[in-house]
């Protein structure tokens, strides 16, 4: 069973506060829920599908300033989660679901988010929310259709990155923000900047990280294998499963390659190559324990929507619609979306352009820290 806020669908939001944090509060995050689309209002998804109760699993870290305007909204990728930073405490831990048990204690950027970090939340508010289709306390297959009274599972609606985008900007109209500086990597950074096009009075700045302007046919065969593993896989039962499948397991280690690079497998595997097989398919395994196949399939589907040229007269018009400080930055050995393609985006848009280098590939943006520090710290509250 997922963890259960104080008052269901409520919006727990301390008031703002001057002053340093107690240490303590900062390293033990809870887990927040939020009602964004009652039953009585309902949610129509871009692609015609309904939702009849929307809600989403969320953290904050930090407090608003008197002023309101210190907001920052991190987007997660694919297999993230809102527990961005810090570490659950025992009693928060043991009202978790065994997935976000599994997720692990310790947030998943947890080294740039805290006092004196990156985003400095002595100085920030900073908010991380679980995207719409995931399978960590917000709407998605794992949720239960009010009409049938069972889970959604396959038959959840189809969702686009713009439905993700729509959902987080909701998360900031029951926040009473009305800005926000956007971060995000990966999917993530795909949210954040559709986020921007469909909001831009509402978005103070843009970092985004590894992320393209559109999913193209290279990262769109990748994510049609890692669907496939799991459709083909009997153990799937088209979708109403009782264990997770191990086509699952396989979804993962095929991403994984894509997420990582041949100069990092001969870093670390070149004298035992036999090792790294076997690492991926431990990974794959550990997924099981951690992730939804029907989510994956929901998300990795989103992922394919991307497209910020649609209906926008293309890729260039788009971006140049952009009016805002901004930071884009790509990967030197990333193979899902190339740095170059990252550096063409920047330059359509009119926004600064930094090179992260690392043999590790497109999962850089969450490895190599210390540089993503120090190419962002200088961008970082420049709107201000």
């Amino acid at each position: 069973m997922c963890y259960q806020p104080e008052a269901s669908g409520s919006v727990m939001l301390s008031p703002p506060r001057r002053g340093r944090l107690d240490r303590t509060e900062e390293l033990t995050p809870l887990p927040r829920d939020a009602l964004l689309w009652s039953r009585a209002e309902g949610y129509t998804l871009e692609l015609g599908g309904q939702l009849r109760q929307v809600s989403v699993r969320y953290q904050v870290y930090g407090r608003l300033n008197p002023e309101r305007d210190n907001a920052i909204l991190i987007f997660h990728a694919l297999s993230g989660s809102a527990h961005l930073a810090g570490r659950y405490s025992n009693a928060v831990w043991a009202r978790l679901s065994p997935g976000e048990q599994a997720f692990g204690r310790e947030g998943w950027w947890n080294t740039m988010v805290g006092p004196g970090k990156l985003f400095d939340t002595d100085r920030y508010f900073v908010i991380c929310a679980n995207h719409l289709g995931s399978c960590y306390g917000s709407t998605g297959p794992l949720t239960r259709d009010l009409a049938s009274g069972r889970r959604y599972g396959p038959e959840f609606p189809a969702v686009t990155v713009r439905d993700l985008a729509r959902v987080q900007a909701r998360l900031l109209d029951r926040l009473g923000l009305n800005q926000a500086v956007l971060v995000g990597g990966s999917l993530g950074g795909m949210v954040a900047l559709e986020f921007a096009l469909l909001f831009p009075a509402r978005s103070r700045q843009l970092l985004l990280l590894a992320a393209p302007g559109r999913h193209g046919p290279w990262a769109r065969a990748w994510n049609r294998l890692a669907r496939e593993a799991i459709r083909q896989d009997s153990a799937y039962q088209a979708g109403r499963y009782r264990e997770q499948p191990d086509g699952l397991a396989l979804a993962r280690t095929i991403a994984m390659l894509s997420y990582r690079a041949p100069a990092s497998f001969e870093l670390r595997w070149g004298a035992e190559p036999l090792a790294g097989e076997h690492y991926l398919l431990r990974q794959g395994e550990k997924f099981l324990e951690r992730f939804d196949a029907n989510s994956y399939l929901v998300l990795s589907a989103a992922m394919d929507t991307h497209d910020v040229g649609r209906d926008r007269g293309g890729l260039k018009k788009a971006l140049r619609q952009l009016r805002l400080p901004m930071l884009f930055v790509g990967i030197d050995t990333d193979i899902l979306y190339p740095a170059a393609e990252i550096e063409e985006l920047a330059r359509w848009a009119g926004a600064d352009f930094a090179l992260l280098r690392s043999p590790h590939g497109h999962d850089a943006f969450l490895i190599e820290t210390q540089q993503v520090a120090q190419r962002l710290a200088p961008y970082l509250g420049t709107a201000e």
